[in-house]
């Protein structure tokens, strides 16, 4: 028998373990089982591809050979950040933390997304973007909308795992009807226990997670959604003038994540679904029954800014302008307003109370 770690699951794409008690093969993600002559099935046919399959194996080996030699990886001394740019394209600092980066080297091919989805708005806009969300908060530092400040505002494609899929979640549960009626001067109430089943199929398309550590899961999620209709599959020419993130986190580390958002999603379909007063005793069952995974590069204006020893991080959806992250407070601003409030008060005060005859100034 072959090792369980040259199978991968076919719902999927992780790798199968072999369970001795069960006499199957068990991906520990989405909970699928195969039997041995299933899983031999489908080796043998990884193995040995059709002539259809050896022709888009040589077209992607040669996508593989384009991206590698016509992009450069830049790594940050400072952060470890490792940013990918086209030749014509340098990358003088990191942006993430505004260290200068060095030439790494060549990208590997096999880090060549496979779906892009182009900026479709400019870096002015952006800047105009942010300026407009900024401002309508009052006591932000005022270098935060400086022009040096502003400078460091980068056109990033950020890596993402996008997985579709198809996943089951079954729901049992007591719930409760009250019913509450007034007769003959009497106030009756009657109160139903029910035993409820759910059981339902979701299906999801373009469920995102951002495969960088560098970038908080909260920022990206916050400018969601993106609208993928406008995907593209990945060509050079899109990273033209742009950086793009190297990814640091595997699709096989994003299993958590991805189902946490299904999941959580489905309980709350399921829930929706009943009309008592209450549930109780309640329990979840999932499963992933399909999952497909795309490696893209989603568009994000990027920028971050040293404050009082914190960095805070900036992020603008480049396709639909929506903005994520926090604005610091400038305390002095604060500080001086306050006064400034207390002495017109007192002022006003004093007004008043000269005409009224009570003071005098």
């Amino acid at each position: 028998m072959l090792e369980a770690k040259t199978y991968v699951c076919p719902n999927c794409g992780a790798d199968l373990k072999f369970d001795a008690d069960k006499q199957k093969f068990i991906c520990e993600f989405c909970h699928g089982s195969f039997t041995e002559d299933k899983v031999k099935e489908l080796f043998k046919k990884i193995n040995e591809p059709s002539a259809e399959d050896e022709k888009e194996l040589k077209v992607q080996q040669e996508l593989e050979r384009e991206f590698q030699e016509n992009t450069n990886l830049y790594q940050c001394p400072s952060c470890g950040a490792e940013i990918i740019a086209d030749t014509n394209t340098a990358a003088s600092f990191c942006c993430y933390c505004h260290n200068p980066v060095i030439l790494k080297g060549r990208v590997d091919g096999k880090d060549r997304p496979s779906k892009v989805l182009p900026f479709s708005f400019g870096r002015d806009k952006a800047v105009e973007y942010f300026n407009d969300w900024a401002k309508k908060k009052k006591y932000i530092p005022s270098d935060l909308l400086s022009e040096k400040q502003i400078e460091k505002m980068t056109g990033l494609y950020v890596p993402f795992w996008v997985a579709d899929a198809i996943t089951n979640t079954r729901m049992t549960a007591m719930a409760r009807k009250v019913r509450t009626w007034t007769s003959g001067g009497y106030i009756y109430t009657e109160t139903k226990d029910f035993a409820v089943l759910r059981d339902v199929n979701i299906e999801y398309n373009g469920v995102p997670a951002d495969g960088s550590k560098k970038i908080e899961d909260s920022l990206m999620e916050a400018i969601e959604p993106f609208d993928y209709t406008r995907i593209k599959d990945f060509d050079m020419s899109y990273l033209s003038g742009f950086l793009a993130d190297r990814y640091d986190v595997n699709k096989e580390e994003m299993y958590p994540r991805i189902h946490e958002r299904m999941f959580s999603n489905n309980a709350q379909t399921v829930e929706s679904s009943c009309s008592y007063n209450d549930m109780f005793n309640k329990n979840f069952q999932n499963n992933v029954l399909k999952l497909r995974w795309n490696y893209m590069l989603l568009p994000v204006w990027f920028m971050t800014y040293h404050y009082k020893g914190k960095m805070w991080e900036y992020a603008i959806n480049g396709q639909t302008g929506k903005i994520s992250g926090e604005l610091p407070i400038d305390n002095k601003k604060l500080i001086r307003h306050q006064i400034l409030m207390g002495l017109l008060v007192f002022l006003i005060v004093m007004i008043i109370g000269y005409f009224l005859g009570g003071l005098t100034i």
